[in-house]
């Protein structure tokens, strides 16, 4: 079954990190992959922008996985107010 935001997670890491996104698993350990606090910085940047979020440093001191984030960024999706630009019912004047 296909996870479109495990999809997108995985696909941004391999970007930050210039490795083959099938080396990343939901339970790889980011530590393990020699994630330091610049590329903590920049994946935050890129997610916050891939997903139109802003994620909450609070939030960042407990990852530890890569499904940490994905499960994450799912709540703070789900939190999210949906866009009133996007499939707006009322007429534009």
């Amino acid at each position: 079954m296909s996870d479109a935001v495990a999809d997108k997670v995985i696909s941004t890491l391999a970007q930050v990190k210039r490795i083959p996104a099938e080396t990343i698993k939901l339970d790889t350990n980011l530590q393990e992959m020699g994630i330091d606090s610049l590329d903590v910085f920049t994946l935050l940047f890129e997610l916050e922008n891939a997903f139109k979020i802003s994620i909450p440093d609070d939030d960042v001191r407990s990852i530890k996985t890569v499904n940490d984030i994905v499960d994450g960024i799912k709540k703070l999706l789900a939190a999210a107010p949906p866009d009133a630009s996007v499939g707006s019912a009322s007429p534009a004047n």
